[in-house]
């Protein structure tokens, strides 16, 4: 009979500890602000490029901007709580709330930049080199039908820019302060006449890729004329009026230029450098035509010690000229009164 015999038999007993895991906390604001951000930089983005193709008004634009700017400024608020989340807590989402931080960033400079070229161009929407009698402008400017814009324009100008000047304690303005902002924006007199310097103005706003809508032409050499054209700035695609007015001037020819924004808008440009631009392309023109722009053009400096008033073509006469005979009127027989065949009057 066989005895089962136990075999003994070497047994490695391994002990292993059952540890708990807890679950990993997961920040759920750090994916929401970069879906955030990036709705926020294409809302940006589209109300940028649609506003330079002339695609959406102004009113439309500066609201599509604010809502930017809002949006973004939640996308990094709700990356700086997913931070302060995950340091506390731990968990992933740190590359998630970095790129809602970087597009709420990102969103941001459109808003910006529009509001960095409303601050620093703070220059008139109307400037004309003749303040008193600015030259005409046949089109309406379209700033009534931007209600939004005009009350935000209107806000800055009454009460924004004179708490900032009260508080940096610059005070307001003077009237004669604000006219020496332009120094240089001054009307012009050229020693030509009135019909060629208005050539030499339409030929300036055609190089300037200037679109003519209304023209007086000359009709006689020293007659006035008027020239209006219409501009695009080259960031936001704002448009712009400019007009030239040519009168006879008694050294030769009076030119004024005017330049009109159509919205409180700001560009990188304001309307003295447009008038800037078309004074100089007008020298450019005359100086490729005549080629001494020094002898055409006329010095204020000049006209004060000659005068401006021209000289009498003949010596002035103390007695009143009358015709050299009398009238003959049929029915009158009677002889003409003794004396009024003399050619003056005494006065």
């Amino acid at each position: 009979m066989l005895n089962a015999v136990p075999l003994a038999r070497n047994r490695k007993f391994s002990f292993q500890v059952d540890m708990k895991r807890y679950a990993t906390h997961k920040t759920v604001s750090a994916p929401a602000s970069r879906s955030v951000g990036a709705l926020a930089l294409v809302l940006s983005v589209i109300a940028f490029l649609a506003k330079r193709f002339g695609l959406i008004e102004a009113d439309v634009f500066v609201l599509s901007l604010a809502g930017a700017a809002l949006i973004a400024l939640l996308s990094l608020a709700m990356a700086f709580f997913a931070f302060q989340r995950i340091w506390t807590l731990g968990g992933p989402g740190v590359p998630a709330a970095l790129n809602g931080a970087l597009l709420g960033c990102l969103a941001l400079v459109p808003p910006a930049l529009f509001l960095a070229m409303l601050v620093s161009h703070r220059g008139a929407d109307d400037l004309s080199t003749d303040r008193s009698d600015p030259p005409e402008l046949t089109r309406v400017a379209m700033s009534d039908e931007q209600p939004f814009l005009a009350w935000l324009n209107g806000t800055l100008e009454t009460q924004v820019w004179p708490l900032w000047l009260q508080l940096s304690g610059a005070g307001a303005p003077e009237v004669a302060e604000v006219e020496l902002l332009h120094p240089d924006i001054v009307s012009r007199r050229y020693r030509i006449p009135p019909g060629q310097l208005h050539v030499a103005g339409a030929k300036a706003i055609e190089d300037l890729d200037l679109r003519v809508v209304d023209e007086l032409p000359p009709d006689l050499l020293d007659a006035p004329t008027r020239l209006q054209a219409e501009g695009q700035t080259r960031i936001l695609g704002l448009k712009y009026d400019v007009a030239l007015r040519v009168r006879p001037d008694p050294v030769g020819a009076l030119l004024d230029v005017r330049s009109r924004s159509r919205t409180p808008l700001k560009d990188l440009r304001d309307n003295a450098d447009h008038i800037r631009t078309v004074f100089a392309e007008i020298d450019k023109v005359l100086l490729e035509t005549y080629g001494d722009l020094a002898r055409l053009s006329v010095d204020e400096s000049e006209l004060e010690e000659t005068g401006s008033q021209p000289e009498p073509l003949d010596e002035p006469r103390d007695t009143v000229p009358l015709p050299g005979f009398k009238p003959y009127f049929e029915g009158e027989d009677d002889a003409p009164a003794d004396g009024l065949e003399l050619t003056d009057l005494e006065g």
